[in-house]
């Protein structure tokens, strides 16, 4: 056994020991890069240039799209400096990360996506100076600081804020309008969320840098507490079932960093697309209630807003898709009360209904409140983007189906009046009498002379204007979720697992297969 050999089990031997004094946890922590250096032995002398040189090779060869991997290229492309390989050789740092990534699985994540068992191999390697000529110390340890780095940021980033991107994913699926030169999509992700950038990455660097990595790696784990309910969940699910492909979709939507979560509210209103269901959450009170959304065609968009008032019996104002197809319907329009608003001549016959008017928005298409108006006797306003929200109908038989997506983006509510009484922060009793009174009084006979004299022989009209209620300012204003969860908890917290509707998780579980086992 040559000298150096000799000198570097007998330098071992003494760390060993003084280790198991101090009761150290990482036996090898305290060998430094002074210490290889001093060393003769080729395979074992460090040279921080020699690691750049690898670290120069690893970095063109790696071709990952991924954004912490293209930040990770950058950092090094750079010549930044090292982040784990320092004076303390290889620490505990690196242990701290792979605690972490051996655990990876029970959460349905691939090792291989985080060169677990390669850096694994490494470090041990490392730690008993298992070098060779073609792989030497400088090649470990370039490798090391490269995939270290890389498993880093990939898994704080994942955790943090999703493995995929729900805006690219979503707003990019269903085709508006094509050509041969262009592609529009309608836009039917609307949820605010947060999205890894150039200051988590620094942030990222800077907790290696300060030996805070174990206290990062718990930091961003999901917040969501369906996070680990759904994890618990795939642990019993069978590889390639149906069960672990929805518990993979929705294990990945609560990583997602939303900006506002209900839970962060006493009182809130949630709305599950694939259940058809809302539920209304006020502290400890939970009421539920069937809905109806939009159809395939025309997807109820997801968002996330507050509900700031209710209007009883609504004027309803036809959307353009719907008026255009039914502006020379004269009978249909007067069989449903409508009439059209010219925006120069305000109300005119329906003689005057012209399409190209409507589609330029000069015209537009009223039916007024009352019985028998496609938006019920009430509606909720929050402000979107999409001018959808929740509302009554005049089709209550809608919810008997079992597939209930049926609007044109609206969401119907089985029980509006209850939620109207729900939202109000002061149950007041003469309010909720008179909005109770409002939706179900006939008041058709107040705009409405042709039915008013139809009428008149055959009962005595009497309507109390002093109890019709017009508008209630929601004060204050409560938060809405229109959300698309496939495994939801139900309100004793049991999974109940959901038709994927508007096939969300088919194109979710397609962008997820590199990541998941």
């Amino acid at each position: 056994m040559s000298s150096n050999k000799v000198l570097v089990f007998f330098l071992f031997a003494v760390i060993l020991l003084m280790s198991c004094e101090e009761k150290t946890e990482y036996p090898y922590r305290k060998i430094t890069l002074e210490a290889f250096s001093s060393l003769k032995t080729p395979s074992f002398v460090i040279t921080p240039s020699e690691i750049r040189h690898h670290l120069h090779h690893i970095v063109k060869a790696d071709t990952s799209k991924m954004m912490s991997d293209r930040q990770v290229r950058a950092y090094y492309g750079d010549k930044n400096p090292f982040l784990w390989i320092n004076r303390h050789g290889i620490d505990g740092r690196a242990d701290s990360l792979l605690s972490y990534l051996e655990r990876v699985g029970e959460t349905g994540l691939k090792e291989a996506m985080f060169r677990k068992r390669q850096l694994a191999a490494d470090i041990e390697r490392i730690r008993n100076l298992d070098t060779s000529e073609q792989d030497n110390i400088n090649a470990l340890m370039a490798r090391l600081e490269y995939n270290l780095t890389r498993a880093f940021l990939k898994y704080t980033a994942g955790q943090r804020y999703g493995y995929i991107n729900p805006d690219k994913l979503f707003n990019n699926l269903c085709v508006k309008d094509s050509d041969s030169l262009h592609v529009t999509y309608f836009h039917v992700f609307d949820i605010p969320v947060e999205h890894a950038g150039e200051q988590f990455f620094q942030q990222a660097y800077r907790k290696i840098r300060k030996d805070s990595v174990a206290s990062f790696l718990k930091e961003v784990q999901p917040k969501n507490k369906l996070y680990y309910q759904l994890v618990d969940y795939l642990k019993q699910t069978a590889p390639g079932s149906k069960e672990e492909m929805l518990a993979q979709c929705n294990i990945e939507r609560c990583r997602w960093q939303l900006k506002d979560y209900p839970q962060d509210h006493k009182k809130y209103v949630l709305v599950n697309i694939p259940a058809f269901q809302a539920i209304a959450v006020d502290e400890d009170s939970v009421m539920t209630m069937r809905i109806g959304c939009g159809s395939v065609k025309t997807k109820t968009p997801l968002l996330t807003s507050k509900i700031m008032r209710m209007d009883v019996n609504p004027n309803w104002i036809l959307p353009k898709s719907i008026a255009e197809d039914v502006v020379y319907k004269t009978g249909y329009l007067r069989r449903e009360k409508m009439y059209i608003v010219d925006r120069k001549k305000g109300k005119v016959d329906l003689s005057e209904a012209s399409y190209t008017k409507i589609k330029e928005g000069q015209q537009y298409i009223v039916q007024p409140g009352g019985p028998g108006n496609s938006l019920g006797r009430i509606i909720f306003r929050f402000d979107n983007n999409f001018a959808v929200y929740l509302h009554d109908t005049s089709s209550p038989w809608i919810f008997n189906k079992q597939n209930r997506a049926v609007s044109h983006g609206c969401i119907r509510l089985q029980r509006p009046f209850d939620m109207a009484v729900f939202l109000m922060n002061d149950k007041d009793d003469e309010l909720i009498e008179k909005i109770k009174y409002s939706m179900t009084t006939d008041i058709s006979v107040l705009y409405d002379k042709e039915n008013k004299e139809e009428k008149k022989d055959q009962e005595k009209i009497e309507i109390d204007k002093d109890k019709l209620i017009n508008r209630v300012v929601v004060d204050p204003q409560v938060p809405v979720y229109i959300t698309y969860y496939t495994l939801y908890p139900d309100s004793e917290g049991a999974l109940h697992s959901y038709n994927d509707v508007y096939g969300y998780d088919k194109a979710l579980y397609k962008e997820l297969k590199p990541f998941i086992k």
